[in-house]
């Protein structure tokens, strides 16, 4: 693919980007997406089979992002700095979502969504929680064997998943 066919695929996922999160996935058109990226509807379809997978590019592109900056590559934890690591990761996507109208948009639109019983949106939601959980868990893994948490009487999943619970009801409230 050449840097024209890159610059177009970028821009149709910006102008989505933008979109989606301030229209939702249903009030933004195909022509809003060509219109915003400068492109044609048969740019569009050349790399995208239809709007729903525009939108999943959009939202796994940016759930990539977010977690490259919670769990940058490589990252091998002690138990002694594993608390410290995930508070101070929280903070920062607490911040970033406060700070990134468009990503907390995007996030807020689809558990709304997924909470209106939209099936595609909340199995979508369903999918990028499982995957950055099993993300979260395999770090977690190196700092605190699975037993650790049985004190709690929780597993690490059940943890993660109250983070993730908790991280969510923030986001629906800044």
């Amino acid at each position: 693919m050449g840097e024209n066919g890159r610059d177009s695929r970028k821009a149709i996922l910006e102008a989505a980007r933008e979109g989606f999160a301030t229209k939702g996935f249903y009030g933004t058109s195909m022509d809003y997406i060509t219109r915003n990226a400068g492109v044609s509807k048969g740019a569009v379809y050349w790399y995208f089979p239809g709007k729903w997978e525009v939108y999943k590019t959009v939202v796994s592109d940016e759930a990539e992002r977010l977690k490259r900056i919670v769990l940058p590559p490589g990252v091998e934890l002690t138990r002694g700095e594993a608390l410290d690591f995930f508070l101070t990761k929280g903070e920062q996507l607490i911040g970033l979502f406060a700070d990134d109208t468009i990503c907390r948009l995007l996030f807020v639109y689809l558990q709304l969504e997924a909470m209106r019983g939209r099936d595609e949106m909340a199995e979508f939601l369903t999918s990028l929680r499982e995957s950055i959980t099993e993300d979260v868990i395999s770090v977690m893994q190196t700092a605190y064997p699975e037993g650790a948490f049985s004190v709690l009487g929780i597993s690490q999943r059940e943890f993660v998943n109250m983070f993730m619970s908790v991280l969510g009801g923030i986001v629906l409230n800044i």
